[in-house]
């Protein structure tokens, strides 16, 4: 067994040797390419069931994947203790464990029978919508499974290859009481026993927790995204499914297979159709509520520069003076090294624009552009886009006038 516990860990190296099992292990890949491993993640307990989150970075994971599986127990030696991530924390604690070219892991062949299989902070069904889009913690569920949908691929606007999906339907067991879906993404879809949990549950209830989800909001519905860091257990033996099972027996249904479901949620996330301007220019707003397009436009003449020497105290222009530079404030008159501000964009930038309502059209034309990717360069000061571009679109507001829920994707190119 280990020298300590996990509550004794603080923050630094340790070379005690510490005894836990691999609860959770999970891959977590670029968004954008599937192919680029950016981290591994797992979430160890010690022998009294405490818990805490480790990460391993490349090129140290394909060094450990080999050694580590989820379930197995090992003595863990030489590794670094840090403060915990600030977002999608899998776990309550405020340490967590990062491996380095020096940490050895050693496998445990005689298990101890104390040690706990899973941990998880449970929130109830009707408690979730506080939580759509928090970030601090993933968020773990318990339900009776009620809806499976089956396995669909689809193409969501963050990635241009298409992805595998499946939504699991979880409930309180209760007729009246609320239901939430679960939608599984990639090999979270594919690997879930959905055959298996259809077939048992003609004879008893199928309990389930999710761990590893998180809370999302679409059209005022609920739901619960379960990506690389989500996992379930179905029928744990632990005191929450014994309760919940107790209720749900009395008023048991198989569960039912959903074959529309899949097909009818990727059409409310399809990439939007690539569109020219003259396409969508006089569309009727009325008709075409809730409707995206996404067009690519180029930036041929912006009227003021993208950035300036500003002064560092009162942010004024200011002026070459000998050496050095002279604010151009009369009430300020400060002599140094200036401060670039504004932003250079030596890379295309994606941007989205939101139409306002109807009602207004001067705000249409002052319209909200929010940049949706980052350029190469640093981002020095926010530049107020919408004043760069209010010529280039007051051309088009007398004829494209869109309802406040549609949305534009635009592509800027700016000029060499």
């Amino acid at each position: 067994m280990g020298d300590i516990l996990i509550p004794s860990l603080m923050v630094g190296d340790c070379s005690r040797t510490l005894c836990l099992r691999v609860s959770r292990l999970w891959e977590f890949l670029d968004p954008q390419d599937d192919s680029r491993l950016l981290h591994t993640d797992l979430v160890l307990l010690d022998e009294e069931g405490n818990s805490i989150h480790a990460q391993i970075y490349p090129p140290l994971c394909q060094q450990f994947s080999a050694l580590l599986d989820e379930g197995r127990i090992y003595n863990l030696k030489y590794f670094l203790v840090r403060k915990a991530n600030r977002f999608y924390k899998p776990v309550e604690n405020c340490n967590m464990i990062s491996f380095t070219k020096w940490t050895t892991v050693e496998v445990i062949l005689q298990i101890p029978p104390a040690f706990l299989v899973c941990t998880y902070n449970l929130t109830p069904i009707d408690q979730l919508q506080p939580r759509v889009d928090y970030k601090e913690y993933f968020t773990d569920v318990l339900g009776v499974v009620s809806v499976i949908s089956q396995v669909s691929s689809v193409r969501t606007r963050g990635r241009q290859a298409e992805v595998m999906k499946r939504t699991v339907t979880i409930s309180n067991a209760r007729d009246t009481g609320p239901t939430v879906d679960v939608v599984l993404w990639g090999e979270r879809a594919t690997t879930f026993p959905a055959e298996q949990v259809h077939r048992d549950s003609g004879s008893s209830p199928q309990i389930i927790i999710f761990v590893g989800t998180l809370v999302r909001s679409y059209a005022d519905n609920v739901s619960l995204s379960g990506g690389s860091s989500c996992k379930w257990y179905i029928n744990e033996p632990v005191p929450e499914v014994n309760a919940l099972r107790a209720s749900a027996e009395t008023n048991h249904h198989p569960v039912i297979w959903d074959q529309g479901k899949a097909a009818a949620e990727s059409t409310v996330i399809a990439v939007p159709e690539h569109k020219k301007l003259k396409d969508i220019k006089y569309l009727h707003p009325f008709e075409n509520k809730k409707k995206e397009w996404l067009v690519i436009v180029k930036v041929l003449k912006i009227d003021s520069s993208w950035w300036y020497n500003a002064c560092k105290k009162c942010l004024r222009t200011t002026k070459p003076h000998g050496d050095t530079y002279k604010c151009t404030n009369i009430s300020c008159d400060n002599i140094g090294s200036p401060t670039p501000r504004g932003t250079r964009y030596p890379s295309p930038l994606k941007t989205i624009l939101t139409p306002p309502s109807l009602s207004s059209l001067d705000e249409w034309r002052s319209a909200s552009l929010k940049k949706m990717w980052t350029p190469s360069s640093r981002l020095i000061h926010p530049v107020s886009f919408q004043e760069k571009l209010q010529i280039y679109w007051k051309s088009l507001s007398s004829g494209m006038l869109a309802s406040l829920k549609a949305q534009l994707f635009i592509a800027v190119f700016p000029s060499k």
